[in-house]
């Protein structure tokens, strides 16, 4: 790939110089002088005997049509207005004939001049190409040369030289200012590829593969087909395996997964057994779909299967090679209760790992620091993260930036500016969607009220990152049948928990506040500029709060943000990533202006999966901030509406001037507006 971009840029410029650019000029200007003075000379003759060269219109794409017409008193005329004129007796039939014959005579001399022409121009490109592998063939040598010493195998050196060939037959490939295609859908310069497998040359760990479909194509490699069952040519049909990419370190599979594939199955013993991989070629109706065979593979690698409880001691007892293969069972957590002896265990792992890495010294804040930075990654008040590397790496990061720093240990400085760092290394799309908040292109509200509308709270996971940020949730309603259109649902854009959680929300209307009557009215939920799939139910409560508002007309605050999920009686359930959302909408605020009432509606459940960063506490504890628990629906609802919903008496009616009341009077009046023949009889 070095090679070709080296070659893109110095071909062109051993091509710009004057003196070539004087000797390419001066072989076209030959080959068009001629060119010209054999035209004049043809439409010379073509005058004197009344006739013209003219150019006809052509379908756009295709090139132009030359053709001959006679002239009429110096005029080009074709040959049906000339025929009009035989008819009007302008001009005698034998005139008429002539003119035909010297036209037929013409249009064939045409042709052989016009062959003449193009076979000149081919030789003018001959000689252009000569022309310019005299300037390019030095050059081009040198970087093969160099190229040649760093592989000196010699199989690299064939391939090196007819490489160098065939750059010299195919230099249009690197002057074309737009990309060439070989005519079957791949860049023309793919020619040069080299078809690495795999390359575990700069990695700085050991290979560690999952395979979440381990057909045999995927797991020992296959030749890759196109999707008219065509085989690319040559090697650039070979693609690796899992077990490939896993040789040297391990490869990962689900055992339910790998169970489920009666051919990968055996096989994958065979290789465990031989360590070596053979690729496998697909098979057609008529045998197999290559003649290519690539040789066995020789791999060293640890194969983990992961499983459910009790799986291991199935398959030995199944399975005679399989307690043969797989020797050890272990039974991981991603947590572990934060208990006095874990979090002694965790100083003393990373006592450990200061040692072995030759790390600066960790002083006791620094030491907190990165507990509660377990905690965080754990998502629980009570309990510890068990992904000890991501611990490792964060102890390693600390200590860089503690001698960036000139402290001489890790301290809580440290570790802070290490976790900074590290979310500046991936915060550019947060940062771009900031912008386009405070920009105003995403339309979002953080103080006032709204009716229909609420600030929702969602994830964004970067896989290595992710963080919260509010995303406004609107809805409407009208007299209908429709009932609630999820428009992500209509759209394709929600998923199947989502269309759950939207499910949840007609029944919880049904049974709260339309007991008496059909449910029956037009309303539809949507998030509001998400062009993205949306799944999960954590949205589904602030649903719940646009729809009842819309169908109200009581407006909502729009200082506050929800998460939660919600049943149909009406419960707030817990949701994921609470941390993340409530510190996603504090540094909205923030970056919008805090007025002192804003703040978050979490789950009650939830106040156990909270670990904010300093900024927010600081922010809570001097009342900027705040964080409202809530277990129900009527909690939630007061706090956004500033109105009791009611509880429901024995009759099955809300207390007069309650929420409760104006929303079962609202759907009565759509129900009503929707169906006044059936209310009236």
């Amino acid at each position: 790939h070095e090679l070709v971009e080296t070659l893109k840029v110095r071909i062109r410029q051993e091509l710009a110089g004057e003196l070539y650019k004087t000797q390419r000029d001066q072989i076209v200007k030959k080959t068009e002088f001629q060119e010209n003075h054999v035209i004049a000379e043809f439409e010379g003759r073509l005058n004197k005997e009344g006739y013209k060269i003219v150019q006809l219109e052509a379908e756009e794409g295709d090139p132009p049509i030359m053709d001959i017409l006679p002239l009429w008193k110096g005029e080009a005329v074709s040959f049906d207005d000339l025929q009009d004129k035989v008819a009007s007796g302008e001009i005698d039939e034998q005139t008429w004939n002539q003119s035909r014959e010297r036209y037929y005579l013409f249009i064939d001399e045409m042709k052989v001049l016009f062959e003449r022409l193009a076979e000149a121009r081919r030789v003018m490109e001959k000689d252009l190409q000569k022309l310019q592998v005299s300037y390019v063939s030095r050059p081009l040598h040198r970087l093969v040369q160099k190229l040649g010493r760093t592989f000196p195998e010699d199989g690299v050196k064939n391939w090196l030289a007819s490489l160098e060939k065939d750059v010299e037959n195919h230099l249009f490939l690197f002057l074309s200012d737009k990309p060439v295609d070989d005519g079957q859908g791949n860049p023309a310069l793919i020619r040069y590829a080299v078809n690495v497998l795999v390359d575990h040359g700069k990695a700085p760990k050991l290979p560690v593969v999952f395979e979440h479909r381990p057909t045999a194509s995927n797991l020992f490699g296959t030749l890759e087909t196109r999707g008219d069952g065509e085989t690319r040519p040559t090697f650039l049909a070979i693609r690796p395996g899992a077990l490939h990419q896993a040789s040297g370190g391990y490869l990962v599979l689900r055992a339910e997964d790998i169970l489920a594939q009666e051919e990968a199955w055996p096989l994958l013993k065979q290789v465990l057994e031989t360590r070596q991989v053979e690729i496998q070629v697909a098979s057609g109706p008529f045998g197999p779909t290559s003649s290519l065979k690539p040789i066995p593979i020789e791999v060293n690698l640890k194969v983990i299967i992961v499983g459910t409880e009790g799986l291991y001691d199935f398959l030995i007892q199944e399975d005679r090679s399989f307690g043969r293969l797989f020797k050890i069972s272990a039974e991981f957590d991603s947590v572990m209760p934060r208990t006095p002896l874990a979090m002694a265990e965790y100083l003393k792992f990373m006592d450990d790992t200061v040692k072995k890495r030759a790390l600066l010294p960790l002083d006791p804040a620094g030491s907190a620091e990165i507990l509660e930075y377990g905690v965080r990654l754990a998502e629980h008040r009570g309990k510890l993260s068990t992904r000890f590397s991501a611990i490792a790496d964060l102890l390693s990061e600390s200590s860089y930036w503690a001698a960036q720093l000139g402290l001489g240990v890790m301290n809580q400085q440290a570790v802070q500016r290490a976790l900074e760092e590290r979310k500046y290394l991936f915060s550019l799309p947060e940062e771009k969607m900031d912008e386009q908040v405070r920009e105003g292109q995403i339309l979002l509200a953080v103080t006032g009220t709204a009716v229909g509308v609420v600030n929702g709270l969602a994830i964004l996971d970067r896989g290595s990152y992710s963080f919260g940020r509010p995303m406004r949730i609107t809805a409407t309603a009208a007299p209908g049948d429709d009932g609630i259109v999820n428009i992500e649902g209509e759209a394709g854009l929600s998923g199947e928990i989502h269309d759950k959680g939207v499910l949840i929300l007609r029944g919880l209307l049904r049974s709260r506040f339309a007991q008496d009557f059909p449910l029956s009215l037009s309303a539809s939920v949507g998030f509001e500029q998400s062009y993205s799939g949306v799944d999960g139910d954590s949205a589904s409560s602030t649903e719940v709060f646009a729809l009842l508002s819309a169908i109200s007309g009581v407006p909502l605050r729009q200082d506050l943000a929800v998460s939660g999920s919600i049943n149909q009686r009406g419960e707030i359930q817990p949701v994921g990533g609470i941390t993340e959302k409530v510190e996603g909408f504090f540094y909205t605020c923030s970056k919008l202006g805090l007025t002192g009432t804003q703040g978050v509606i979490i789950p009650h459940w939830n106040i156990q999966n909270l670990v904010l960063n300093q900024d927010v506490q600081k922010a809570v504890r001097e009342k900027r901030f705040h964080i409202y628990p809530v277990k129900t629906l009527e909690e939630a609802l007061f706090l956004l509406t500033g109105k009791e919903l009611g509880q429901i008496d024995p009759e099955g009616q809300y207390p007069e001037g309650t929420l409760g009341q104006i929303i079962v009077e609202k759907l009565a009046l759509l129900r009503e507006l929707a169906h006044p023949k059936e209310e009236a009889e």
